[in-house]
């Protein structure tokens, strides 16, 4: 199967295609699977996406926006082995950097790839007969894991679920702390997040709010009502549950302003239409 868009420089082959419902797709984009390539609804494929693997499976609400002029790349070496496959679970953030499949990667729910990022699966250079490494590995990643700016991850690693990674890490090792903190290289834990108790989270809902009252100052908002009572916020007409990240009743431009307010908090609410600021400056 082929899709094609010439206006766009699209170009996607795969023996089976599949793109789910409401689907954004930027420019100069390549991508050649030799099974099946499949990408869940309300997912973004930006600029000079490009691909070649095996097979690419992606969940939905899948994000990829380059931020300069590069973009993201899933291939290189050995992507034409039969074991070339990436699969991505739900709501997975990149940018730009490198995905190796010579070997399976595998990455869960709620993952971050910072920008240039590069998950390795092969190594080699010298003869093995001489005494030389080898390496040919995949990479499982779990659930709600942030990968830090220019950070790579070689073969053979598992890193588990809730994991922070800090930014110029190398990870060679694989990292089994649930909610641990690593950083450098090799990349080693150096804390472990603590979560807040109920009354502490009660302040910073009630403090994210005050804060997003203050920026609201500097845009042209014609109505602004915002209600917080733990676990719950209501801005406008939308109900906003900041734990189950779920939400109901309407959306507007200043309800849209604030589930992406949250953002920067690490909250992720998502809709289909995406997270959207477009509120004019005073």
């Amino acid at each position: 199967m082929i899709y094609k868009n010439v206006d766009k420089n699209i170009y996607i082959e795969a023996a089976e295609i599949n793109l789910g419902d409401n689907i954004k797709l930027g420019k100069d984009i390549d991508i050649r699977v030799r099974g099946k390539f499949k990408i869940g609804e309300n997912s973004v494929i930006g600029d000079r996406f490009r691909a070649n693997a095996e097979e690419i499976i992606i969940g939905d609400y899948f994000f990829n926006v380059p931020t300069d002029s590069r973009g993201m790349f899933i291939g290189g070496g050995a992507s034409n082995f039969p074991d070339a496959k990436l699969h991505i679970g739900d709501r997975m953030v990149c940018h730009t950097g490198h995905i190796n499949v010579a070997c399976p990667v595998n990455i869960g729910d709620d993952v971050g790839l910072s920008h240039d990022v590069d998950i390795i699966t092969h190594g080699f250079w010298s003869s093995v007969l001489n005494g030389y490494p080898r390496m040919f590995k995949g990479v499982d990643i779990g659930n709600n894991v942030i990968v830090g700016w220019k950070t790579v991850i070689m073969g053979g690693v598992d890193i588990t679920n809730n994991v922070v990674i800090g930014a110029h890490s190398t990870v060679t090792k694989s990292l089994d702390v649930e909610k641990g903190i690593y950083v450098g290289t090799p990349a080693k834990l150096v804390k472990t997040v603590k979560e807040p108790l109920l009354i502490e989270q009660h302040e910073i809902l009630g403090e994210i709010v005050d804060e997003f009252k203050k920026l609201m100052k500097y845009y042209v908002v014609d109505r602004l009502e915002v209600e917080a009572s733990y676990p719950f916020v209501k801005v406008n007409d939308l109900l906003i549950d900041v734990i189950r990240l779920t939400f109901e009743g309407y959306h507007d431009k200043v309800s849209d302003a604030f589930r992406d307010f949250l953002r920067r908090y690490g909250i992720r609410v998502f809709a289909p239409h995406g997270f959207l600021f477009k509120l004019e400056r005073k």
